[in-house]
């Protein structure tokens, strides 16, 4: 081979590299695209939770001097001081306190590109795409999360610690010590236990890889790290210094300290005492809920890789992190939705391995080669089979709605040809398998239905997400929102306004007087009202221009002549209403037979002469 020959493959080469890394360059800023809209898009128009409220609240009587209210001590320090920022650049709103979750929510679902070598590309990428598409992820990412922030802290430490496994250099053991550090101490009451679970999953892995090692004389020993190589006298003050100055907010808030304390006795608290309206084993109901496929990725992940014998320490960390954060979740008693990232982050780790060999070439060919197109006419066939499936599995859940209580008549019922649809549509599935079986070999037709069915479900379950994070925020029936805030809190807020506009200039100056706790939603309505007071009793808002009292007491005695309205703040929905044939109408739609009911509501009072928009004087 002459030299020129050899330049022109080795040019050949070159410009194949670059155009693939050009097209993963290119997936990856559509992936980042895609995940800021959705995380950016409408983030202010849903209503705060209480927890957001209340830790908003702190930061924002800290920053805003005239803020009605007594401080508040929040539970996660990191959070505390990014919205201390956030609130003296933009003000107090529901988008400035949630800008700082949303970024480290992207930031978590980009998370996988710090292991891109050990992983491999195919691998990552199937990763962050499964995390973009995740429901859990889409929710937990748009709420002012403090787990986020955990998760995202955790990975980082562990490739840091990975890097200085493999280099040695003394950076990363820094590094490591201070996300350790922050873990336990800046970002969540439960960060301390969840590391306590990434410890049982290491050993986990370990255990694991030993009993290989014992097995197979072919097995190389793990190597480990000595403890008395570590850099102990430059990490621990490094961390503790960074743990001062977040906490202190750089010394400018000396008594941030207590909130590393309220950190940590929440976090002992939670082991006993549950979250208001919070069903037991709440994360693990939220992950069978909404990321069903996710499981079965991830279990069959699992079984594929030690049935091909591929089985690497890293699935064996991953398997050992949903195992012990499933086990956490049950013990632990003060879990919310969010904590179901516990579970999701591991198994999506584990089912991209599956979903990354759904692209590459079957072994068991037949004796001609098939076309490599064949792969994806399947999925495309695969899509439309699942989408006929789920519109008549629609149809037919709604109809099951109004079948009689007792006994059950489904003679009655409605949507019989939607049942021979789908039974239709199974068969048609089974032996079209089978025959495109037999023309391309079950190798490229398995992995060509089972990537129509992953696409299928990517897709629905982010519609699924996008509905329980923006369209059903509202809706106690939607199974993340246990105690779902209603608009009408938009709406008080706006009426606050408008008399406010007319009474005082457009200044918040009017009088507010409000009988309801002073960290909670209504608080955080009330947030840019300088001369609102919170009372303890009706007695106490006697006169006054606007009150706010629970719509429990019935016409109290304010002393004048006063208009009402009522606004419901919080609404609760009974799981234990739904019954077992409902459940595919609940699961696929959200649809029941009863509906949410108001759980907290106020009545706006205000002063008939406010009202006429007459002074009092006159």
């Amino acid at each position: 081979m002459s030299a020129t020959q050899a330049l022109g493959q080795e040019s050949k080469i070159i410009t194949r590299r670059e155009i693939a890394i050009s097209v993963e360059v290119v997936a990856y800023i559509a992936l980042i695209a895609l995940a800021v809209i959705l995380r950016i898009a409408q983030i202010d128009s849903v209503p705060m939770t209480g927890n957001e409220a209340r830790q908003a609240l702190a930061a924002w009587r800290t920053v805003y001097a005239e803020a009605p209210g007594s401080p508040i001590t929040p539970e996660s320090p990191l959070l505390f001081a990014l919205h201390s920022l956030s609130f003296t650049v933009l003000g107090a709103s529901e988008f400035s306190a949630r800008i700082w979750t949303v970024l480290a929510g992207i930031g978590l679902l980009l998370s996988p590109l710090l292991f891109r070598d050990l992983l491999g590309r195919a691998r990552t990428f199937m990763f962050c795409l499964m995390l973009v598409f995740s429901p859990v992820m889409l929710v937990a990412t748009r709420t002012d999360s403090p787990v986020v922030w955990t998760m995202l802290v955790v990975l980082i430490g562990l490739w840091a610690l990975w890097r200085y496994h493999r280099m040695g250099q003394e950076r990363y053991a820094v590094g490591t010590i201070l996300c350790l550090a922050v873990t336990l101490f800046l970002t969540d009451p439960t960060g301390p236990f969840y590391v306590l679970v990434l410890v049982l999953a290491a050993s986990f892995a370990f255990w694991l890889r030993m009993r290989d090692v014992q097995t197979d004389a072919n097995s190389e020993p793990p190597r480990f790290i000595r403890l008395n190589d570590w850099p102990w006298g430059r990490a621990l003050p490094i961390a503790g210094l960074v743990v001062f100055l977040v906490g202190t907010q750089f010394m400018l808030y000396p008594a941030g300290l207590s909130i590393i304390g309220e950190l940590l006795n929440t976090a002992v608290r939670g082991l006993t005492t549950p979250r208001p309206q919070i069903p037991a084993i709440f994360p693990l109901q939220i992950t069978l809920f909404y990321e069903p496929f996710t499981i079965f990725l991830g279990v069959a992940s699992v079984w594929w890789l030690i049935q091909k014998d591929r089985f690497s320490t890293v699935d064996r960390f991953l398997a050992g992190l949903a195992i012990f954060g499933t086990a956490l979740s049950i013990i632990y008693a003060g879990v919310g939705a969010e904590h179901s990232l516990w579970l999701v982050m591991p198994l999506v780790g584990l089912g991209s391995a599956a979903a990354a060999e759904l692209l590459t070439k079957p072994s068991d060919l037949l004796w001609w080669r098939a076309p490599e197109w064949s792969r994806w006419l399947l999925a495309l066939a695969m899509i439309a089979l699942l989408g006929m499936f789920a519109i008549h599995g629609q149809a037919l859940g709604r109809s099951l709605l109004f079948l009689s209580d007792s006994p059950l008549d489904f003679t009655q019922l409605s949507g019989s040809i939607n049942v021979v649809w789908v039974i239709i549509i199974i068969l048609f599935t089974v032996i079209g398998y089978f025959l495109a079986a037999g023309v391309w070999g079950i190798g490229m037709t398995t992995r060509g239905g089972l990537l129509g069915m992953m696409v299928f479900l990517l897709v629905t379950s982010l519609s699924g997400g996008w509905r329980a994070a923006v369209f059903s925020a509202a809706d106690p029936v939607e199974l993340w929102n246990r105690q779902a805030i209603n608009g009408d809190t938009t709406l008080l807020r706006q009426t606050l306004w408008e008399f406010s506009a007319r009474e005082t200039g457009g200044f918040p100056k009017i009088p507010i007087v409000a009988l309801t706790p002073d960290d909670g939603v209504v608080a955080w309505l009330l947030r840019d009202f300088p001369n609102a007071r919170f009372i303890p009793d009706a007695a106490g808002g006697k006169l006054e221009e606007i009150v706010l009292l629970p719509a429990v007491l019935e016409l109290p005695d304010l002393g004048g002549s006063y208009v009402g309205q009522r606004f419901t703040i919080s609404s609760t929905w009974d799981l234990r209403s739904l019954r077992f044939i409902d459940l595919p109408a609940w699961w696929l739609q959200r649809r029941t037979r009863t509906g949410g009911v108001p759980a907290d509501e106020m009545v706006l009072w205000v002063r008939q002469d406010v009202y006429d928009g007459v002074q009092q004087e006159q």
